[in-house]
């Protein structure tokens, strides 16, 4: 009979003896099948008299019962009542009981609440598709399990310099998703339920068989999971606020392009248009990946990053300029290494760097936006070739996907309004600086045809904007004014840039882990690089000379 060892690293308090011996008692027929009287001494290593007097005192208690038949002893009815009723009252399984019987129903696996316990996790109820009641859950690491990565990923970002950096890696994009997808040698998706303080208290997680699961279905069960875990932390009394993204009605019109085989991407972000290489750059934001492809062969190809990266720039070398968790740095893609340059908000773990843009000056434009990509205020700055930054808008909403006029007097980006709960579209004027002097809103989102993100600027002064939710990039004049209409095969385009040899086919990148669940049916492609050949040619990018 194999019979649960007792738990390391514990120790008695002194004076308090007989009533550690007690407890020990306890959790060892609570965690092992009925025990006769010879197997609970030598496993406690306690005499004969001292073990009769502490079963006797539990027997009188109904914390253990004895069966006169098999003369083994096993956890008494005192001590499940007391089970039941903790779990009736806590108000974290109260708030969780409906969405785990719902997610269990919907997702046809166990639904498990997990709570931590200092460095592991365990599980504190669960519900089954087919009805049962889950009796025994493992412990889990707090650090090397979905459910613990999520709690962990929901604690405040100045706790992340005590992670190792494969950690920081998932906490990052847990943070981005408001998920942890694991699709290591266990298949689970996690997502933690805060109380009404903000303060972590658990997490909802369901586990997939290996054998049948795709691994676009865990993000799929990911966003499902989190909007359960969303709604079971109202019951507890939190009100969180996450961006929930509205997928408008399908174009009738017919999809004229070319999607690329270069593989799918998380969030495909920042293209860029290398002549030097012949080389499209990328990246997948969440991945975190360089991405490339080599238009004349076909070839595509990724490295590994460091940390969650928003922002690429060309530079007038051949290593690339990447903006993002860690500030910027400059990334060799022949060796694969990636060295730190300046971080601006080293002060503001909770931030990351988001997009960049280059201005006639070889003036990088970027700003910063929450980790966890709530809606909650940025800043918007300006980094000189020097490396010198300066802020140009103290406060902004997820800036991203600043372009320049050709003239070099106007710059254009997308920012978040968060009253309206739409993206905007908007232009600065600019002064003999640089700078802005007058700020212009050109164009609103809507659940009818999107919401404004990635921009791109054509020969002709015109903007071309990807429109995130609306299956569609469009092309505005310098007031705003829709000039043309192109029907993708993908809902959530995010950005996109002129490029080719000519400079005349727009690359768009696009994402499939934001899209409401059920949409990688409806839209399989999306991830995927797509081509257009609009008939207009776009501009290359401003190279920056670093140091000049």
């Amino acid at each position: 009979m194999e019979i649960e060892p007792p738990l390391d690293g514990s120790e008695d308090v002194q004076g308090a003896q007989s009533l550690t011996r007690g407890i020990d008692l306890l959790l060892l027929l609570g965690r092992s099948p009925p025990l006769n009287f010879r197997q609970i001494q030598d496993h406690l290593d306690l005499s004969k008299g001292s073990l009769h007097r502490l079963l006797a005192a539990l027997r009188s208690r109904r914390l253990i019962r004895y069966d006169r038949q098999t003369r083994r002893y096993a956890i008494g009815a005192t001590v499940m009542s007391l089970a039941r009723s903790a779990l009736d009252r806590d108000a974290t399984v109260r708030a969780c009981q409906a969405e785990m019987a719902r997610m269990s129903q919907l997702l046809r696996v166990p639904c498990c609440l997990y709570v931590s316990d200092d460095d592991s996790v365990f599980v504190l109820d669960a519900s089954d598709p087919a009805g049962r009641t889950v009796r025994v859950w493992p412990r889990l690491s707090l650090s090397d399990s979905a459910p613990g990565q999520a709690m962990l990923a929901s604690q405040p970002a100045g706790q992340k310099t005590d992670w190792s950096p494969s950690l920081q890696r998932v906490i990052s994009q847990a943070r981005a998703l408001g998920y942890v997808a694991s699709a290591g040698d266990t298949l689970a998706v996690a997502a933690a339920v805060l109380d009404d303080e903000g303060t972590v208290v658990g997490a909802l997680c369901c586990q997939f068989d290996a054998a049948g699961t795709h691994r676009d279905a865990l993000h799929d069960a990911g966003q499902t999971i989190r909007e359960a875990a969303r709604r079971a932390s109202h019951h507890v009394g939190v009100a969180q606020r996450l961006n929930q993204q509205v997928i408008a009605a399908r174009p009738d019109a017919p999809f004229e392009g070319k999607v690329l085989s270069t593989g799918r991407d998380y969030v495909g972000e920042s293209p860029s248009w290398c002549a030097a290489t012949g080389r499209l750059w990328w990246l997948d934001v969440l991945a975190p990946a360089l991405r490339w492809l080599d238009v004349a062969s076909g070839e595509s190809g990724r490295s590994l990053l460091a940390g969650l990266t928003g922002g690429l720039a060309l530079t007038s070398g051949e290593e690339l300029l990447l903006t993002g968790e860690n500030g910027l740095s400059l990334f060799n893609p022949v060796t694969g290494v990636q060295s730190p340059l300046i971080d601006p908000e080293s002060h503001r773990p909770e931030n990351r760097f988001n997009t960049v843009g280059v201005d006639a000056a070889q003036r990088m434009w970027t700003g910063t936006m929450p980790l966890d990509n709530l809606e909650k205020s940025g800043t918007l700055y300006r980094i000189h070739p020097d490396l010198r930054a300066e802020i140009i808008v103290p406060e902004i909403y997820l800036p991203k996907n600043t372009v320049f006029s050709r003239d070099g007097r106007r710059a254009y980006l997308t920012e978040q309004d968060p009253v309206q709960g739409r993206a905007v579209l908007i232009a600065f004027d600019l002064g003999e600086d640089g700078l802005p002097t007058e700020r212009h809103e050109l164009l609103y989102g809507s659940d009818e045809v999107g919401q404004p993100a990635g921009l791109a600027i054509d020969a002709e002064d015109c903007l071309w904007v990807a429109m995130r939710g609306g299956w569609s990039v469009i092309r505005v004049d310098a007031q705003g004014h829709q000039l043309a209409h192109h029907p993708l095969p993908v809902p959530m385009p995010t950005a996109l840039t002129f490029g080719g040899p000519d400079l005349r086919s727009l690359y768009v990148t696009s994402t499939y882990l934001r899209l409401p669940p059920g949409y990688n049916d409806i839209a399989p492609l999306s991830g995927r690089l797509i081509e257009l050949r609009p008939g207009v040619s776009g501009l290359a990018p401003v190279r920056v000379n670093l140091g000049a």
